[in-house]
């Protein structure tokens, strides 16, 4: 069934006024089928949902987005769904899956020369630099994002871009060059009639005038803002207002008033799984309680924020909160979370297992025990050096505190890490409990990455077990995983094992297929030690099918 091209554009001219209910409610009437066939009604419907604040309800249909895109080799529609999932994902707190996203969407850009994409994925991983306090990063990224939406003729990316330089020009205290960017950034919003983008850029300008002390300015700005939610409600973007409307009440010494406000916001900020809304209203709230003379109080909500800002990875966030004047010790508790988690991810990225072992074994044993990150990082690096037991027991530790924490993604990765130590000390059961497990959780959570590696992993099980059709399934369900989450290193490495699994099975020609795609995959992802396990694998099938000089010659390819 063909989607009408004027349906698309409606959604699309809907969507580009900033009128996201109105798009749920024109696709809504839609036949589902329809809605779940067509990548481009999915991805306008999938990013009209995350733009109210229904996360789980726009992942599902971005990812739908997605899968039909690539389904149908629609590229255009694949870059823009790729950047949606990475913005989800960055509101939603997921920093680093945000960051593979949009960096995917923005490597497909450059190369098909999609100025649109180029902006909206430069866009968010200036949003993600910001976070993590690298502002030169930042701004350069968005100043990419404005050339890009210039040359596109997106008049909204550009307003948004000015927005977020404001931003990080207000935090560096460059005030009045903040003002002058949120300036334009709300008379480009005016003049696009984005209705929810000028509320935005309104708000930006209101925080700003804060800080300079114009607060009947920053009331104006409030006001106005107030205005357009009586036309458009946004109940994300009213718990955003809510968080400057009680700087404005602070500064005016209404600080009853601003702390309710403030209690409001953060309540609404979690109840719409924006963690990072959260946090800023959390951090503002313990300035407030401070000023209140409340210290205990203030602590105590420092302490939280701090809490939410190391999980994104906001390294930025937790300096300004240390900043302020708490007492030597207070701050240095504040201060000495995120640098070791920083320091040992890097170190973990780069393979440097020894190295994050020297590292970590420098840092407090209680540090280590309360960090669930931390502790699963451990357990990574002593089983990389063949300490299983180790390995293992960290593995428990990080299980433990995630839970407590409620991290669940974390928890997620800390069964899939006991399945994958317990498969390496031969504990086939244990391994299989610790992966199904992981599997149905992963299931329920819909998260697609987590899912193809445990379903990987009990193929792997499983052909060691001689159940070779179980295998097949198993890797089968691991690439479709894979695909959904557009983690394609995973899709290669499962089509190689596939080719394995086929082969153990004598169907020599659907091994050669899946060794193939493995190949391929490896090939276009540029990863040298992926392609040649993929042509070991190939090399495998072929002297199996008595092709030993094409055989010889994957190896050579794989040895070199």
């Amino acid at each position: 069934m063909r989607t009408s091209s004027l349906v698309v554009e409606q959604a699309r001219q809907l969507a580009a006024a900033g009128n996201h209910a109105e798009v749920i409610e024109y696709l809504g009437t839609r036949a589902g089928r329809e809605l779940e066939l067509s990548p481009s009604l999915a991805l306008l419907y999938g990013t009209a949902q995350a733009r109210l604040g229904r996360h789980d309800e726009g992942q599902r249909w971005l990812d739908r987005a997605l899968d039909q895109a690539r389904k149908r080799d629609e590229q255009t529609v694949e870059r823009h769904a790729l950047n949606a999932r990475g913005a989800l994902a960055l509101v939603s707190g997921r920093i680093d899956e945000a960051a593979d996203f949009c960096t995917r969407a923005l490597m497909a850009a450059s190369r098909d020369g999609d100025l649109a994409t180029t902006g909206r994925c430069s866009n968010n991983l200036g949003i993600i630099s910001h976070l993590r306090g690298r502002h030169a990063e930042a701004i350069g990224s968005w100043e990419i994002a404005v050339a890009a939406f210039e040359r596109a003729g997106l008049a909204q990316g550009v307003a948004e871009c000015r927005h977020n330089l404001a931003i990080t020009y207000r935090e560096q205290g460059a005030l009045d060059r903040a003002l002058a960017e949120a300036d334009r950034a709300v008379a480009q919003a005016e003049a696009a009639g984005d209705r929810t983008l000028w509320a935005m850029a309104l708000r930006g300008r209101a925080e700003i005038r804060v800080v300079r002390g114009e607060v009947g300015l920053a009331r104006r700005e409030l006001d106005l803002v107030r205005e357009i939610r009586t036309r458009l409600p946004n109940a994300v973007a009213e718990a955003e207002d809510l968080r400057i409307a009680a700087m404005v009440l602070a500064a005016e010494d209404q600080l009853v008033a601003a702390e309710r406000a403030l209690r409001e916001a953060i309540g609404r900020a979690e109840a719409h799984h924006r963690p990072l809304l959260q946090a800023e209203a959390t951090r503002d709230l313990c300035l407030v309680l401070r000023r209140s003379g409340r210290k205990a109080d203030a602590q105590a909500a420092a302490r939280a924020a701090k809490a939410i800002f190391v999980q994104l990875g906001a390294e930025q966030e937790i300096r300004k909160l240390a900043g302020q004047e708490w007492g030597d010790d207070f701050a240095a508790e504040l201060r000495g979370s995120l640098a070791p988690l920083h320091a040992a991810q890097e170190l973990a990225d780069a393979g440097r297992y020894a190295d994050l072992l020297a590292y970590l074994s420098e840092r407090p044993q209680n540090e280590l025990e309360q960090s669930p990150m931390l502790a699963l990082l451990s357990s990574i690096a002593h089983s990389r050096l063949g300490r299983l037991d180790l390995g293992q027991q960290w593995a428990m530790v990080a299980l433990s505190r995630a839970r407590v924490q409620g991290d669940r993604r974390l928890e997620l990765r800390g069964l899939n890490v006991c399945g994958a130590i317990a498969l390496e000390r031969g504990g086939i059961n244990e391994a299989t409990h610790f992966f199904t497990r992981a599997q149905e959780e992963a299931m329920q959570d819909n998260d697609m990455a987590t899912l193809g590696r445990c379903a990987n992993n009990l193929g792997i099980i499983a052909n060691m077990q001689g159940d070779y059709g179980r295998a097949v399934g198993a890797y089968t369900r691991a690439i479709a995983a894979y695909q959904a989450a557009g983690y394609d290193q995973g899709v290669a490495e499962s089509h190689h094992n596939l080719g394995i699994a086929y082969r153990e099975q004598g169907h020599l020609d659907d091994a050669m297929q899946a060794a193939d795609t493995a190949v391929r995959e490896a090939e276009r992802l540029g990863d040298r030690r992926l392609k040649a396990q993929a042509l070991a694998g190939r090399a495998e099938i072929r002297a199996v099918r008595g092709e030993p000089e094409l055989a010889v010659r994957e190896v050579e390819g794989a040895l070199a």
